[in-house]
């Protein structure tokens, strides 16, 4: 069981660290005024419009990005572009899905924080249970 509980904290532990920053990539993404860049709409219309404002810098690609495919496809696709485009129809959830990031942002970085915890009184657990070798001169 021991082990059980070591590979569980590991593998959450470095799982989390890539969760975290597709969280706080993703909000950057769906709210880029936050680094102070392009509004919404603006950044919106530059990805249908095949050109993107990311990477603009040297070496950068100036390459048309490839169009969105918009027609065709099933509902359930639909239904995800939809959410992940922070609307349902024609209700706007994008406030849900930022608070759904943001969530995920506080839950992913205390759980990183109270595993760092964890280990380190692990760690000072097991010292505390070595004896301490006797000198001798």
């Amino acid at each position: 069981m021991r082990k059980m509980r070591n590979l569980h904290l590991w593998i959450g532990l470095i799982s989390s660290v890539f969760l975290l920053v597709e969280a706080v990539t993703g909000l950057l993404l769906s709210e880029p005024w936050l680094i102070g860049q392009t509004e919404r709409g603006e950044m919106h219309r530059a990805v249908q419009e095949g050109r993107s404002s990311f990477g603009a810098g040297a070496g950068a690609s100036t390459a048309p990005m490839a169009p969105r495919a918009e027609g065709g496809g099933s509902s359930l696709m639909m239904f995800v572009r939809q959410l992940h485009e922070g609307r349902l129809g024609s209700l706007d959830i994008r406030w849900a899905v930022d608070l759904a990031a943001v969530a995920m942002i506080v839950l992913t970085a205390t759980g990183i924080f109270l595993s760092i915890r964890t280990l380190s009184a692990g760690r000072k657990r097991k010292q505390k249970r070595m004896p301490v070798a006797p000198e001798t001169t």
